[in-house]
């Protein structure tokens, strides 16, 4: 049984595949997300204090509570 070559794949085509198979995430929702845990972590050191509801409803949410 012979093998076949393995073909590079191009960085696009394997990062939607990633997407498309829900290994990472994408979007405003992530990004809100991603950023709440930063701001969560380390503070107001990383982008000074939260200008708006928005981020203090997903620090929130990070932390088991709401900001309502």
């Amino acid at each position: 049984m012979s093998q076949q070559p393995v073909k590079p794949m191009a960085d696009h085509e394997r990062v939607l595949g990633q997407i498309q198979r829900g290994e990472i995430r994408c979007g405003a929702d992530a990004a809100r997300e991603i950023a709440a845990r930063h701001q969560a972590a380390y503070g107001d050191a990383v982008w000074g204090p939260v200008p708006d509801a928005a981020w203090a409803d997903a620090i929130a949410a990070l932390n088991g509570g709401t900001n309502r």
